[in-house]
């Protein structure tokens, strides 16, 4: 495995350890004592970098099937 695709699948370990992490905030901010509105408001957030997670990790399998530049197919 070269050096690019070790790269690629570094970035896709971490963006996976993000959304297990993000999972967990989830869990801690609905004990939380807080309004209605602050709990969407969080939730939102949350739900809005996961998708973006799973687009970077979409972006990454993408990469992981095209050829790297300069490599003999």
């Amino acid at each position: 495995m070269n050096n690019s695709r070790i790269q690629l699948q570094r970035a896709k370990t971490t963006i996976n350890a993000t959304l297990v992490q993000l999972d967990y905030l989830q869990e801690l901010a609905d004990r939380l004592n807080m309004t209605p509105k602050q709990r969407l408001a969080i939730r939102q957030q949350i739900h809005n970098i996961k998708v973006n997670n799973a687009g970077a990790a979409a972006m990454i399998d993408a990469a992981n099937v095209m050829p790297v530049v300069g490599q003999v197919v």
